[in-house]
């Protein structure tokens, strides 16, 4: 089975998920490096023909990964380019626009995070990170005080906090302190 048939085309209501596993097949296939640009754009002056060959053909395979994995009222975005890098930053800028509407929205997503009953604090705090990290992408750095707020919400659902509780919170950087009773604060 092919790496890149095991996800879900782009649509316009999947752009989150597919970005994420767009970027895990993108360093599968050594092209990632070309969208976050640790790679040059050209390769080095000195390299073999077989050099140039593998690194253009590395090059146009992080473009043809994207294009044929975006569904087809989306290929119209791209079609102006035939560069990976450009052809990300032109899905990204699409759907994650840089606005103050985005940031309000990313806000109210990230305010609107409950823990639910029975959900084991580490994947709930994984989703307060990915609110958090979402924001910071979008320009707004994410307050203490926010994140604060968020883990309240752990505690005061009487969840008990113990020391595997607090391990995956230290993990994320997020601390919790004991008073004197041993109840956490």
């Amino acid at each position: 089975m092919e790496v890149n048939s095991s996800i879900p085309v782009l649509t316009p209501n999947n752009w989150n998920t597919w970005k994420r596993d767009m970027q895990v097949i993108l360093m599968h296939y050594g092209c990632w490096q070309f969208i976050i640009k640790t790679e040059p754009a050209d390769p080095d002056v000195g390299s073999t023909y077989k050099e140039k060959y593998d690194f253009q053909l590395r090059k146009d395979r992080t473009f043809t990964l994207i294009y044929t994995i975006i569904s087809p009222e989306l290929k119209s975005l791209i079609s102006d380019t035939t560069d990976g890098a450009v052809a990300w930053k032109i899905l990204k800028d699409h759907f994650e626009p840089m606005t103050r509407e985005r940031v309000i929205q990313l806000l109210d997503e990230f305010f609107g995070i409950k823990y639910q009953p029975g959900e084991d604090v580490g994947i709930f705090l994984c989703r307060v990170n990915t609110a958090a990290s979402r924001l910071q992408e979008a320009g707004h750095k994410v307050n203490d005080l926010y994140l604060g707020f968020q883990i309240d919400k752990v505690s005061s659902s009487r969840i008990p906090v113990n020391s595997s509780t607090n391990l995956q919170m230290e993990r994320r950087g997020i601390y919790c302190r004991q008073d004197r009773s041993g109840t956490n604060t």
